[in-house]
């Protein structure tokens, strides 16, 4: 068996999304600390002769974690994106342990993003996921409510971005727009906050007020998260709009651009609508979460 010790070169996964097989194979590790010296220790790999280690392991239950190296993020979510799928098609399981499946993935998916500076390829998986998403909320018939249940409580820029991304799917959903208009509000809110991966992880999540200075650069996120959804040519215009005006006001006096009424894209005023919502109904460090109503009216 091979090891490793750059341990900041390892990610956790999910492995039992790596039961359901996949095109491309990669290598699986599990972490050992002996003396104070982190080793990873190859356990496996994705091609069809280990696949039988990995099922028996889950089938017969581990507490070990596994990881694979960060090289192999985007291989590890095209396997996790098959699974979904199989598990979508899957009668047996319910609509509440779907979504929150979807949910858990996509928060993945954000988390890396935001927490260790990926690749901007990693958010290619937003698409399919919230496509996912969209087919059990339309299934579902859930409402704000009901996707307020499945998400996560506590504010960080990884869960508020899916939660954003949820709100402004439901938004469509029931507005009954169309499937593409649908699709590309979901990824604009899932996806308006990543120009917040070119600010300073402390003052993004500093406690209170920030300074002018601090509200300047902080202001940044907005034309940043502009620019990276263009740069990617994968995303609609609208969805780097979502990013770039999520924070323009109807009446004026927002930024980056101080745009008014209708300059602003729709898609960037329901985003901001979403964005406040979901601000308000989660908990942060010096702050209590508001009760999510039962219905928004919009």
């Amino acid at each position: 068996m091979g090891t490793a010790t750059e341990e900041g070169d390892f990610r956790e996964i999910n492995i039992e999304f790596l039961a359901k097989g996949g095109d491309e194979g990669f290598d699986i590790f599990y972490k050992t600390d002996s003396f104070g010296t982190v080793k990873f220790v190859k356990f496996a790999s994705t091609e069809p002769k280990h696949q039988e280690k990995v099922k028996r392991l889950l089938e017969e239950g581990t507490d070990q974690d596994f990881y694979i190296h960060e090289e192999d993020l985007f291989k590890y979510y095209k396997f996790a994106t098959n699974a979904l799928r199989a598990d979508m098609a899957n009668p047996n399981i319910s609509l509440k342990v779907k979504t929150e499946k979807i949910y858990d993935v996509s928060k993945g998916v954000m988390k890396e993003y935001f927490d260790n500076n990926s690749s901007e390829k990693i958010l290619e998986s937003s698409e399919e996921v919230m496509e996912m998403m969209e087919e059990c909320m339309t299934t579902a018939e859930a409402g704000f409510h009901g996707i307020a249940e499945i998400t996560s409580k506590d504010y960080y820029t990884y869960t508020h971005s899916v939660n954003v991304g949820l709100y402004c799917m439901t938004f469509g959903v029931k507005k009954k727009m169309s499937k593409n208009d649908t699709k590309q509000l979901s990824l604009g809110g899932m996806l308006h906050d990543v120009g917040k991966s070119k600010i300073d992880h402390a003052l993004i999540n500093k406690d209170g007020k920030l300074t002018d200075e601090e509200f300047e650069q902080m202001k940044s996120h907005a034309t940043e998260g502009g620019k990276i959804i263009t740069g990617m040519n994968c995303f609609g215009g609208n969805v780097a709009r979502m990013a770039g005006e999520h924070h323009e006001k109807f009446k004026g006096g927002g930024y980056p651009l101080g745009k008014i009424g209708n300059e602003i894209h729709l898609f960037a005023r329901i985003c901001k609508i979403m964005d406040v919502y979901d601000a308000l109904t989660t908990r942060r460090s010096y702050k209590k979460a508001l009760r999510a109503p039962l219905k928004i009216m919009v």
